[in-house]
């Protein structure tokens, strides 16, 4: 039988082994570190009858009738453009283009507007963002009210969540903005 010294000694140390690991605390839920593109711009080379400075960083996708998407592989977020001569239907296409931003407002929690105009370049037009869960945080269009039409929305392929997004969702704004400021119109 074991003398009751040697009981004390041996169950001591028997939990001193186990008591001298690193204690584990749980960490709190993080966010993926974003990677935003460098913000290098350089004339397009889109044969269309309107042209911009895109980011480097971007991959022109054309489409047909001078649609085409810009996409930013690094953060998967695509800035669709469509593309139409004005025909005498401007107030259908002004109409459509409100209606499709505002198909939004059921899960936004707000829509923004900002007119916009460059007059030297013939440029007018208006930049809506969305707050919230909405699929597209930044929708735009642009015309020159006589025979350009160019509407655009952006959309990152990503769960909503609008904390983990901002920066990606101001950086594509951003992106718009770029193009609405740098658009020249081809007659």
């Amino acid at each position: 039988m074991m003398k009751p010294r040697l009981k004390v000694v041996l169950f001591s140390s028997i939990l001193l082994f186990f008591n001298c690991r690193e204690e584990e605390n749980p960490l709190p839920y993080g966010q993926i570190r974003i990677e935003l593109p460098t913000t290098v711009y350089a004339l397009d080379s889109v044969n269309c009858p309107y042209s911009f400075y895109m980011n480097t960083a971007a991959q022109w996708e054309p489409k047909e009738n001078c649609w085409g998407d810009i996409y930013y592989p690094s953060i998967k977020a695509r800035m669709q453009l469509t593309y139409k001569s004005l025909e005498g239907n401007i107030e259908k296409l002004l109409s459509e283009s409100q209606d499709l931003a505002f198909t939004h407002a059921s899960k936004a929690s707000g829509i923004q507007e900002k007119v916009y105009m460059n007059v030297e370049n013939n440029v007018y037009g208006i930049l809506y963002r969305m707050s919230g869960d909405a699929a597209s945080g930044t929708q735009f269009y642009v015309t020159d009210s006589t025979n350009h039409f160019l509407r655009g929305v952006v959309y990152i392929y990503a769960a909503p969540n609008p904390d983990s997004l901002k920066p990606v969702d101001d950086f594509m704004a951003s992106e718009v903005i770029q193009l609405m400021e740098t658009l020249t119109w081809k007659n």
